[in-house]
């Protein structure tokens, strides 16, 4: 159903983008207004706020871009963060900024979660949510994962939007935050760095 909705909203938020007619635009503007409505009700948000979030995106619509770092220690363990939103635990990370690159976003991200300075060294994969095991969600994103190496700073347990971070074996993972990140792309992105793999994985 997402996927679904998703499609509308984009055919809405192109045809307001093109459209000349008066009346066309009043369509598009009604079938915007609908889905939105069908939005809020299935996920039990506020109308408001979901109408609010979609007159944001103007233009063509296009996905967003999430970025999250793959750090492992010594030991192979991969870094997890503990959202304050759910209480679950993804990879660091976040949605792009205007006038971030992907690599300074994933940066930016990792210290604000976990108080690390690091670097991204390879990308890892390019990901298409939709393509994924992830749970129905609004908007359409594109997941970009970077192999990050911690240069400096030193590791919070809490910041403003996680409420812990620890390092953890792959094969012993906690309840994780699947709108964010699913297990199978961790065994994935964990298996191509331990085998030193060097090219990006996609789709």
């Amino acid at each position: 159903m997402a996927s679904f909705l998703e499609q509308v909203l984009a055919t809405a938020q192109a045809g307001l983008t093109y459209s000349r007619d008066p009346f066309d635009i009043g369509r598009f503007h009604a079938l915007r207004d609908a889905t939105a409505a069908l939005i809020a009700e299935q996920s039990a948000q506020d109308p408001v706020r979901i109408a609010d979030w979609i007159a944001l995106d103007s233009g063509y619509p296009t996905p967003k871009l999430d970025v999250r770092a793959l750090i492992l220690n010594e030991q192979g363990q991969l870094l997890l963060v503990r959202e304050r939103s759910d209480g679950c635990w993804t990879l660091p990370g976040g949605w792009c900024d205007i006038g971030d690159s992907p690599a300074g976003a994933v940066v930016r991200e990792v210290v604000e979660e976990t108080g690390l300075v690091c670097r991204a060294v390879q990308l890892l994969a390019l990901f298409d949510k939709l393509k994924h095991p992830h749970p129905p969600q609004l908007p359409h994103a594109h997941k970009a994962f970077f192999l990050c190496e911690v240069v400096g700073g030193q590791l919070l347990t809490e910041t403003d939007e996680t409420q812990d971070a620890a390092y953890f074996p792959i094969d012993a993972l906690p309840e994780l935050s699947r709108h964010r990140v699913v297990a199978s792309q961790l065994r994935t992105l964990h298996a191509h760095v331990q085998q030193g793999r060097c090219e990006t994985l996609f789709d």
